[in-house]
């Protein structure tokens, strides 16, 4: 590879209509998880258009799957009585490396990247598509009391790192 210089990379964005769900709830909010994503805003935003919509698609692409399954299993964890639904696919990446010299050909590579998308509800969802699961029932947590209990965690978090 020392004979070659990078091109350009190929990756096409996934839109709503690409997804692998069957059916999507209307207004369905779409939390696209990457590398560099903090849970912390990803989870608050969550909760916040949780209230509004009832459900949500959370998709992580590639080394961000991890960091999605915790989002989803924490989201699991603060409203009780989720309907999760999940489908594994992958994305193709191309890549283009240009030669140093005219005598080799240009390389074109195709990567095939793992994608994660988990369709959360709290309306029920249909129990017989592959990949249903129920979240266990929990004790019923209240949208303003998860409010409550985010602030708190943040006038907290905020007075810890204020003091010297």
């Amino acid at each position: 590879m020392e004979n070659y210089v990078k091109g350009v990379n190929i990756d096409p964005e996934i839109s709503l209509s690409e997804l692998p769900f069957n059916y999507l709830p209307p207004g369905v909010v779409w939390m696209k998880v990457r590398p560099g994503s903090k849970m912390t805003n990803l989870i608050e935003y969550a909760l916040k258009s949780m209230e509004e919509c009832r459900s949500q698609v959370w998709t992580g692409v590639g080394p961000a799957i991890g960091k999605c399954i915790s989002c989803v299993e924490i989201m699991k964890r603060k409203i009780p009585n989720l309907h999760q639904i999940t489908k594994i696919s992958y994305h193709k990446c191309e890549e283009y490396w240009n030669p140093k010299n005219n005598e080799l050909d240009p390389i074109r590579i195709v990567r095939n990247i793992p994608v994660l998308h988990v369709l959360l509800s709290s309306d029920s969802l249909d129990s017989t598509v592959p990949g249903y699961q129920l979240s266990q029932p929990s004790q019923n947590i209240n949208f303003r009391q998860v409010k409550k209990i985010t602030t708190k965690r943040k006038l907290r978090n905020k007075r810890e790192t204020n003091t010297p």
